[in-house]
C-alpha cells in the first residue's frame, strides 16, 4: 500500500514531537501517551461528527483494525525502516 506524501508528512510531525518528548521523559511513557491521545482524538472526532450510540461498536472495530494494520505495516518496514541503522 502506498501512502500519500502529505499523509506521511503529518505522521513524521507526530514522530518528531514524540522524539523530542522522549528526550525529556521515558520513551515508554511517550508511547503510551501517543496511544492514549490517538484514542482521545478519535473518540472526539467520532462523537463530534454525530456518532450515534449504535455506531460505537463499528467505530471501535474500525479504529482497532486500522491501528493493527498500521502497527503490522511498520513492524514489517512497509513504509521504511522504523529504526535507522547507524553508519
Amino acid at each position: 500500500m502506498a501512502y500519500p506524501p502529505e499523509f506521511l508528512k503529518l505522521v513524521d510531525e507526530f514522530i518528531d514531537l514524540a522524539n523530542r518528548l522522549a528526550e525529556q521523559v521515558n520513551d515508554g511513557e511517550v508511547s503510551a501517551a501517543i496511544l492514549f491521545a490517538a484514542g482521545r482524538y478519535n473518540a472526539f472526532n467520532f462523537l463530534s461528527h454525530n456518532g450515534a450510540a449504535h455506531d460505537r461498536a463499528k467505530a471501535v472495530e474500525f479504529y482497532v483494525v486500522e491501528y493493527r494494520k498500521a502497527l503490522d505495516s511498520n513492524l514489517d518496514g512497509v513504509v521504511g525502516p522504523v529504526v535507522k541503522t547507524q553508519g
